[in-house]
């Protein structure tokens, strides 16, 4: 399948837009959030009619590939550390604890309503996509001084991402296109879990919505312990797109109290860059 230009069109559109009418309180987050459930709900109704048996398959690969992103991620920004800290602390509140909850009920309820109604729903998730990128792109806010001290965790998000993929490929035998599309997500799986459901098929947008659930879930736990050694700087790299909001917290409280900059422009451009990397991807891989 070619790479799908409107994709692209809507983030660029919604940038844009967004620059000329810069949103005022809380409402693009909420708009993205309703969305974010109904794109899930969307993935549990394809999800529906797929081979139980392929599903429950899928789930040893999801484990397998976020071991080795977060693994790699991790040894590469421990190779990486500096020994600088940032100049710019920056208060944070903790996550929502009923983001997850509500995101799983999503996708389960939609699993039932595909039971009841079919596959007729799957034809909605690429025009949401397009409206979820739209809308990541209208609430962009660009920190050019941030991004200064951004390089070791993009550096280790992308090269972990990489290694993972690549041994995926070699060693457990999954195609270029599940391998890269599910670890160049940088744990965006509300994205990147429709993403593959509609271009390779609900088994494919399974294992990536899991692999990257499970890299966000497995920060949060994981920041206790592993923070003092990789510093704010590894905790936004394992976080990935999600060092921008849900895994924000974890950075600031157990590897860094000045990273908030630095976690908020990390995934930022993880967030963009898995949006733009997946349709190349599997554009390329012919997907």
């Amino acid at each position: 399948m070619a790479i799908d230009p409107f994709l692209y069109v809507a983030f660029a559109l919604g940038f844009v837009v967004g620059r000329f009418y810069p949103s005022k309180g809380p409402w693009p987050a909420r708009v993205v959030l309703g969305v974010v459930v109904v794109l899930l709900a969307l993935l549990g109704s394809v999800l529906a009619a797929t081979d139980p048996g392929a599903l429950w398959a899928a789930i040893p690969v999801a484990l397998a590939l976020v071991a080795l992103v977060l693994g790699f991620t991790a040894l590469i920004a421990y190779a990486l550390r500096p020994h600088t800290r940032g100049a710019d602390p920056r208060a944070v509140a903790a996550p929502s604890l009923w983001i997850g909850p509500t995101f799983i009920g999503a996708l389960l309820g939609g699993f039932v309503l595909g039971r009841w109604a079919g596959p007729v729903l799957a034809g909605w998730i690429e025009p949401t996509l397009y409206v979820l990128l739209a809308l990541v792109g209208f609430d962009l806010r660009w920190s050019t001084q941030a991004l200064r001290r951004a390089w070791v965790p993009l550096v280790s998000a992308i090269g972990g991402a990489t290694v993972a993929a690549t041994i995926a490929v070699v060693a457990i035998g999954l195609t270029v296109p599940i391998a890269f599309g599910t670890t160049l997500g940088f744990g965006f799986y509300s994205f990147a879990g429709p993403f593959l459901a509609d271009r390779i098929g609900a088994t494919a947008g399974f294992v990536a919505f899991l692999t990257n659930f499970l890299r966000e879930n497995l920060t949060m736990v994981s920041s206790p312990y592993v923070g003092r050694a990789l510093r704010g700087e590894g905790l936004a790299a394992l976080g990935g797109a999600t060092a921008m909001d849900t895994t924000l917290y974890f950075v600031t409280r157990y590897g860094d109290p000045d990273a908030g900059s630095l976690a908020l422009s990390t995934g930022l451009v993880l967030t963009i860059g898995a949006t733009l990397a997946l349709p190349l991807v599997l554009g390329l891989a012919g997907a």
